[in-house]
């Protein structure tokens, strides 16, 4: 049998929320850590539980030095040299994806994209953190839903931002299905977007499965429009 995961992405899907929803479908947070802790870079990880909308779900809280430092893809990727092969290839894949969406929008070259908000030690450690999450499921297959992107306005390093924002739209145009969402805010983030584009299979609504496991990742707001919650499910694939 196939082993599949699917994700619900009607709130959106921002880094910390994919990498909590993870851990609470049973992904070991030490096994998550011991890459982080290979970069060297002061992270640690902090699971807590909380409700959104009253559901029971995980919220990871990524704890960082401060830090000034703006970093271009190429000082990403040398970072990723101590991690296990795989784990360093899917995230070099991302910041890859993200490089080209940043210079996309920028009129910028991939090799001058200054990774502000991307580029943080928080959304490092996301990235790290989903790859080797995913690394561990062993899944064949993962399947997301159409998804939120959200609506109105955000801020980044040079000033407000229209949601969505342009980089999750470079980042998805022409692979995902994608929709504004009921939530006036930011949905979905550059880093969540590229974590999907880089590693959804196929877009659409739950497939056809034996369910063995669901975890549900919180995002920081608790929101009326929307449960504030990406949700995993995890299970062996059905024929139809």
């Amino acid at each position: 049998m196939t082993r599949i995961g699917w994700i619900d992405g009607q709130a959106g899907a921002a880094g910390d929320m994919l990498l909590a929803a993870l851990v609470d479908a049973g992904v070991g947070l030490d096994t998550i850590q011991d890459q982080i802790t290979r970069l060297d870079l002061g992270i640690e990880l902090r699971a807590e539980r909380v409700q959104r909308a009253g559901l029971g779900a995980l919220k990871i809280h990524v704890d960082v030095p401060e830090t000034r430092t703006v970093r271009h893809l190429s000082d990403i990727l040398s970072l990723f040299s101590p991690l296990e092969t795989a784990v360093a290839e899917r995230a070099s894949a991302v910041f890859e994806r993200l490089a080209q969406a940043e210079a996309a929008v920028h009129a910028t070259a991939i090799a001058d994209v200054h990774f502000h908000e991307v580029g943080a030690l928080d959304s490092i450690a996301d990235i790290v953190g989903v790859v080797t999450g995913l690394v561990a499921l062993g899944l064949d297959q993962l399947h997301c839903s159409t998804l939120s992107l959200g609506r109105g306005q955000t801020r980044g390093a040079h000033g407000p931002i229209p949601v969505p924002a342009p980089a999750v739209l470079a980042v998805l145009s022409g692979l995902a299905p994608v929709q504004a969402g009921r939530a006036p805010h930011e949905s979905t983030t550059p880093t969540g977007a590229a974590l999907l584009a880089e590693n959804v299979d196929t877009w659409g609504e739950l497939p056809a499965m034996t369910v063995s496991a669901i975890g549900l990742g919180a995002g920081t707001r608790d929101l009326d429009e929307v449960a504030n919650v990406v949700r995993l499910v995890v299970g062996e694939s059905v024929a139809g």
